[in-house]
């Protein structure tokens, strides 16, 4: 919660801010505490159902990250625990619909899952069956945390199961970030996730 904080010191009281990737509207509590209008869209119609519940004062509306299309409408973005699932050819347009839903010195706050050891052998297994990946791709989590969770005596919910995965590298996310003129002011790694924030000229 480190940096969601940091976000909202860096925009105006009564900000209207938009929560893409909202889910079941995890961090949309904590904008409404602090006093700010929240629109919360995510590709998932029960995901969505479930943030209603929770969060009835919240305009959601079922819009995927790439079928965004906001102009100067909002204070503030954020996109948590999301960026994971947008395969790398659709990054560069997501980051610029952001930029574009975003007022002039709006703030927008992503996180990037880091991924971990898995990733790189994941890539090899990936090109070693003939697959079209680039490295970051995860194509094969969901046979992998089937085998974890069975092992372990448990079962796998297909919610807690990921299709696909995307990791960046930091530079790559960086990269991305300057082509749309959007301006880091904060950047850091958390245990899972690389935060930035960064605010729109």
């Amino acid at each position: 919660m480190e940096y969601l904080q940091k976000f909202l010191r860096l925009i105006s009281p009564h900000s209207n801010l938009l929560s893409a990737g909202c889910g079941a509207g995890r961090y949309d509590g904590i904008l409404l505490e602090a006093g700010h209008s929240v629109v919360g869209i995510d590709q998932s119609e029960g995901m969505l159902a479930r943030a209603k519940e929770y969060f009835p004062e919240v305009k959601y509306e079922k819009i995927a990250l790439q079928e965004m299309n906001f102009q100067n409408e909002f204070d503030g973005v954020i996109c948590l625990d999301a960026m994971e699932h947008v395969c790398p050819e659709d990054w560069p347009g997501i980051v610029r619909r952001f930029r574009k839903a975003l007022k002039p010195g709006g703030v927008l706050y992503f996180t990037v899952d880091r991924g971990g050891d898995h990733v790189e052998m994941a890539y090899e297994r990936a090109k070693a069956l003939g697959l079209p990946v680039v490295f970051g791709e995860v194509v094969d989590e969901v046979e992998e945390a089937y085998e974890r969770a069975v092992a372990s005596g448990g079962k796998a919910e297909a919610e807690d199961v990921a299709v696909y995965h995307y990791h960046p590298s930091s530079e790559q996310v960086r990269t991305w970030i300057s082509q749309e003129g959007l301006v880091i002011e904060e950047e850091g790694i958390g245990e899972w996730y690389e935060h930035f924030v960064m605010r729109k000229r």
